[in-house]
């Protein structure tokens, strides 16, 4: 019976994912060879050619099988994963054909060529249709071949997929720890093993391995690693109405196996499955008949490179150096220099200590700078006549009227009444300028100007530098002088002290109370956005509570909108909280659900219950649709500058590019803000733009408080933000982008409102604002405390760190700050008891991190100190733009600048020497900026760092002058040239950041990679990041790195810098005597450095035994200039330090980096 058209296709559409070897109207035709027609007419009960009846076939089909689109949705894609995975090719467009015809009714025809040439058709109302039908059956036809198993997988796929996604695991195992596996292996000629068609052996061999043919592709190609196995596995079928099949495997070995059946395919089935049998005969299987590994199956390579591994890095000096040594340590024994030291050290202590009133007797002026000095009572009531006098005719007004004014009075009288006040002040109330100024003004109007200091601290440097501006601005132009900010790197403090407002960042403070304990000459200290909870504020917190005890005449206000102003009044003994309302404009909230919508997009899927967590906990931030909604803005949103929130300096770059690229960037003005730009950088945001113009801002938390970009209508708000969280096992901090509080979420929002009514858009679901936290977690809970262990130190040095740090606010883990002491007196900066080394107090003057304290003390020491400054400085600031779109540019910049050095560090160095170099003109700069894809702004911040380091060694007392770091013509950098010495001395402040380099790896899938490397710290395993110019290298010089920077990402640890060294720096100048082990066998001596088998030497015991009173020499040079008389150095001793340097670079330059101590193992 006919079916009119459109009932046609319909019926067929319907029937289309029927299995049937019939005609086209039964929606599949099988057009098949002659070798699978009698296995095909078995499986399906029909014969090729022959058609049935449509209906009663479709009415077969749903009675029957089930639909192929339901057992497989994703035919296309299993299709050529499974001839993918089978022929070991990714380009399969010889493999895999489809042709489609027009019409209505589309008849797509797929042809397979692979295991032999198919074609099967599918009906479809669309093409995607018709080859999906198609591909469905097709993926049927190979199941029942055993190509595909039941699970609708690739046979073997799911653990080869596991296998697949283990190996892109970077995470790999130590060769040197590969377990034995012996494999069972036969000698002589190939065997043939032959049975008939009956033979019970291969009933059983076939239960053993019901799909022999595809197990024993997985074994060949994980074995060998082959794209094709037919080479390897090769099917010789003949005979008549009974096949003989002769398999023939050439891998372990030349092996035959012959089996019969009636068909050809069941013959090479027999066949594979006694193959499969042999296999696991000579232990080729696991227990569960699956493959082995790739790496058990090279076990002999393995193991032979596990033992080339273990052996000792082989040193030899060279005969003119070992008698250099020999002239050297007989003029300057190092028994004697060592002996000299003791007994100095036993002279100094028989000493009286200082008391601590001793130590304090030097006290610095908080404001100025200078040495403090307690005005006497007629001073103080001259300058305080004058200050009143200057005020009354200068008669400043207070501008625009704020929310904070008309509680003026109610705010200075609490704050004069109480040692410490908790001011609760609404966002937008005035509390950051106005309430210091009430405090001054009140005081000097009072009268007593003369003892009114008051110091405001800020969050960040562009806040205590704006705030200090609008203070001084609204003063006007007779009392500005009274209002100053200091901040790092740049400081304009008042004119002197006395009536003074000083602004300045927390560390900044942190600082003076080193010189100034009590805070004396001090009346106020206001903290200001105590809500934020960083490291410094909470030390500072802490400090504030014993100055309140020293110091009598001090009063302490703490300042936030949205902090748990509660707690910190039950801090400071219930001390009095007062509330001071705010005024907002309106700000209407959008939500992710409402941005779409209002943009004409699809919403998002509404999340399961059973979804993954991981997944839905990314707080990583769509950049594409920042940039959308920011130009939906632009080009739809009322007039007004924009802000975005963003989590960190490389999705600023990004979303700045990207919006860069619209076709309406000349009417926007995109800015950048970040806390590490420069001042003046930073000051370009409260610009207003030219007309026609839109201000957009793109920054991150840096704009969250205190400062007030006045033209400010959009807030555009990721809700996310970079979070530094410290891993104590491996003794890596992770930077993660995480979701903020919902004070953060506040106080983004508030910034639409503060000067006209705005509109924030919210780029996460609603519902995510109720599961965020109230407030952030504290820094200190979630960072290492090396630095806070060294500020407690100078602020309190005896006492014992715990014991201090118990006494902070939220009070970090007692095992965390152990672990913090322990590494500090590893790297020498604590002694056993607890107190700050000689190296110690050096360190404690640099205001930088501990490791590169020590890095900048000992360049001091060993005259290379401007590439040392460099390096310190670029890692704590990139220099590098570094983007998505420039990565390629700048690993190229990197390795052009590397050269052979294998270092990132020496890159650093290169690129700020070059950088000096170009200062000639300003086409010179852009052109240097530009050749290795430099930022400028980066550079400016660097050089003011390596002036600031430069004065810190000046202070401590390491050069004669600061401006000596400077010049390489100084004696400070008589050896600055001498890579080795400099990478020397980086090693010996980083250590013990060190990585072992191995040739060859096997990954946790179990793939055996001989010529990759593998690297190692002694914390485990770790990966070298992209941005390091090592990445790439795989002709390492020695079989160590040094490293400072080390992130945490995806349960793997990444180096970001590193630095190839040379294993007598290693020898030298790193590692505690007690923790050098030597093990000696006739004349030669097996030395182990810190208890560990990172670093293994082996040499002669003469060279030895030179090489151990070099160190000692070394040590001597070193103790003695960081004992406490700094400036008596006598010519004789200054003679043979030049001498201990210039032979320890010669040793440096002159000796090879060890027999096989290259990662390959040669020399």
């Amino acid at each position: 019976m006919a079916i009119p058209g459109a009932a046609l296709v319909r019926a067929l559409c319907n029937i289309g994912g029927r299995l049937c070897p019939t005609g086209a109207k039964n929606g599949h035709v099988y057009t098949w060879t002659s070798g699978y027609r009698d296995d095909l007419r078995r499986r399906f009960g029909t014969k090729a050619g022959t058609a049935k009846d449509p209906r009663s076939s479709a009415q077969h089909g749903r009675r029957g099988q089930q639909d192929p689109m339901k057992e497989f949705p994703q035919p296309k894609n299993l299709l050529h994963q499974t001839l993918s995975r089978h022929l070991g090719l990714s380009d399969l467009s010889q493999h895999i054909q489809y042709q489609c015809s027009d019409g209505a009714l589309k008849r797509a025809t797929v042809t397979l060529l692979w295991p032999e040439k198919m074609e099967v058709e599918g009906f479809g109302t669309r093409k995607i249709d018709a080859e999906r039908r198609a591909a469905a059956a097709a993926c049927r036809m190979l199941r029942e071949m055993g190509v595909l198993d039941s699970g609708d997988e690739i046979t073997g796929m799911r653990g080869q997929r596991k296998r697949e996604q283990e190996e892109e695991d970077p995470g790999t195992l130590d060769t040197t720890d590969f377990p034995p596996a012996p494999l069972g292996r036969t000698q002589g000629p190939p065997r043939l093993s032959s049975v008939s068609q009956g033979d019970p052996s291969v009933a059983h061999a076939l239960s053993l391995f019901p799909k022999p043919k595809s197990l024993l592709s997985q074994v060949l190609q994980i074995a060998t690693s082959s794209s094709s196995v037919k080479e390897l596995m090769q099917f010789h079928t003949q005979g008549g109405k009974v096949k003989t099949c002769e398999l023939t495997l050439r891998w372990p070995e030349e092996l035959r196996f012959e089996a019969a059946a009636r068909h050809r395919v069941e013959a090479e089935r027999r066949a594979a499955a006694l193959a499969c049998v042999r296999l696991k005969e000579m232990e080729l299987l696991d227990k569960n008949n699956n493959p082995l590994t790739h790496a058990m199956y090279h076990r002999d390579q393995v193991q032979e490179l596990g033992e080339r591994e273990r052996r000792p890095c082989a040193l030899e000096l060279p005969e003119q150096l070992e008698n250099r040594l020999k002239d050297y340590l007989t003029r300057y024994p190092a028994e004697a220099e060592m002996q000299k030291l003791w007994e100095e050290d036993e002279e100094d202590s028989a000493v009286e200590p200082l008391s601590e009133e001793d130590e304090d007797d030097v006290v610095v002026d908080a404001i100025t700078g200078g040495r403090y000095r307690e005005l006497s009572p007629e001073e103080a009531e001259r300058l305080s006549s004058a200050l009143r006098r200057q005020w009354e005719e200068a008669g400043p007004g207070l501008g625009a009227e704020l929310p904070v004014d008309a509680h003026r009075e109610r705010v200075v009288s609490a704050v004069e009444a109480a040692r410490v006040t908790v001011i609760a002040g609404e966002t937008g109330c005035g509390k950051t300028t106005r309430i210091p100024r009430f405090l001054l003004e009140g005081r000097v109007r009072g009268g007593d100007g003369a003892h009114c200091n008051i110091l405001v601290t800020q969050p960040r440097r562009i806040s205590a530098v704006s705030v200090a501006h609008r203070v001084a601005h609204e003063l006007g132009p007779d009392l500005r002088r009274c209002v100053g900010y200091q901040v790092r790197l740049e400081s304009r403090p008042p004119e002197r002290s006395g009536g003074a407002l000083l602004f300045l960042t927390v560390g900044v403070l942190l600082r003076k109370l080193q010189g100034n304990r009590s805070l004396r000459g001090v009346s106020h200290v206001l903290v200001d956005e105590v809500h934020e909870r960083d490291v410094n504020t909470d030390l500072l917190l802490a400090l504030l509570r014993s100055a309140l005890q020293d110091n009598p005449h001090l009063r302490v206000v703490l300042m936030s909108a949205t902090g748990d102003t509660a707690r910190l009044a039950r801090y400071f003994g219930g001390c009095q909280v007062l509330r001071v309302p705010g005024f907002m404009h309106p700000v209407r909230e959008r939500y992710l659900e409402e941005v779409l919508r209002e943009m004409g997009r699809p919403l998002p899927p509404p999340s399961q219950p059973d979804s993954d967590r991981k997944e839905e906990d990314d707080a990583t931030p769509d950049l594409d649709l920042v940039a959308d909604v920011i130009e939906h803005i632009h080009t739809r949103g009322e007039p007004g500058a924009v802000l975005c929130f963003l989590p960190g300096w490389q999705d600023i770059r990004e979303v700045q590019q990207n919006l860069e690229e619209r076709p309406w960037r000349n009417t926007a003005l995109i800015l950048p803000l970040h806390s590490s730009m420069g001042v003046s950088d930073q000051q370009a945001v409260f610009q207003h733009p030219p007309d026609g113009q839109r201000k957009i801002v793109l920054a991150t938390n840096i704009a969250e408080t205190s400062i007030t970009i006045d033209d400010i209508v959009h807030v555009v708000d990721v809700g996310a933000q970079k979070e530094q969280y410290y891993d104590p096992r491996t003794k890596v901090s992770c930077l993660d982008t995480v979701w903020v509080s919902r004070s953060n979420v506040t106080q983004r929002r508030g910034r639409a409102g503060r000067c006209q009514p705005g509109h924030s858009y919210h780029l996460f679901p609603r519902q995510r604002l109720d599961t965020m936290p109230a407030f952030p977690v504290p820094e200190i809970l979630r960072t290492p405390l090396e630095n806070l262990v060294v500020q407690a130190k100078i602020h309190s040095p005896h006492s014992k760190a715990v014991h201090f740090l118990s006494q902070v606010l939220d009070s970090p883990d007692k095992a965390a700050v152990q672990e913090a002491v322990s590494n500090l007196r590893e790297i020498g900066v604590l002694d056993g008891a607890e107190n700050l080394t000689p190296l110690g107090e050096r360190i404690a003057c640099l205001s930088c991190d501990p490791r590169l304290g020590k890095v900048l003390v000992l360049a001091a020491l060993f005259r290379c100190v401007l590439p040392l400054l460099s390096i310190t400085a670029c890692l704590t600031r990139d220099p590098f733009l570094n983007s998505m779109q420039n990565r390629a540019l700048v690993s190229q910049a990197k390795s052009s600048l590397s050269g052979s050095s294998c270092s990132d560090h020496l890159v650093f160095s290169r690129v700020v020497q070059g950088w000096r170099s170009a200062q000639l003109d300003r086409e010179s700069r852009q052109q240097y900026l530009d050749t290795y894809t430099l930022s400028g702004a980066s550079l400016r911040f660097i050089h003011g760092l390596i002036q600031q380091f430069s004065e810190n060694l000046h202070e401590a007392e390491l050069v004669a002058r600061s401006s000596d770091c400077l010049r390489l013509s100084s004696r400070s950098n008589q050896y600055s040239q001498e890579d080795e010495l400099v990478k020397a001395v980086l090693l010996a402040g980083l250590y013990p950041n060190l990585i072992q380099v191995k040739r060859g790896k096997v990954t946790k899938g179990g793939r055996f990679r001989p010529d990759s490397l593998a690297y190692r710290t002694r914390s485990g395993p770790v990966l070298l990041h992209r941005s390091t110019v090592n990445r790439a290298e795989q002709n390492l010089p020695s079989r160590w790195l040094t490293f400072f920077t080390a992130v945490k990402s995806n349960g793997n640890v990444f180096i970001r810098d590193s630095s190839s060294v040379h294993p007598l720096s290693l020898l030298l100048l790193t590692c505690d005597d007690c923790d050098i082990t030597e093990r000696v066998a006739g004349e030669r001596v097996e030395v182990s450095l810190g208890g560990q088998s990172l670093v293994r030497f082996e040499l002669s015991v003469q060279s030895w035994e030179l090489l151990w009173d070099l160190r000692l020499s070394l040590q001597a040079m070193l103790q003695r200039h960081l004992q406490a008389e700094r400036h008596t150095r006598d010519p004789d001793t200054a003679a043979q330090d030049r001498q201990l340097i210039g032979l320890l670079v010669e040793l440096l330059n002159g000796t090879k980096q060890g027999t096989g101590d290259s990662p390959d193992g040669t020399d």
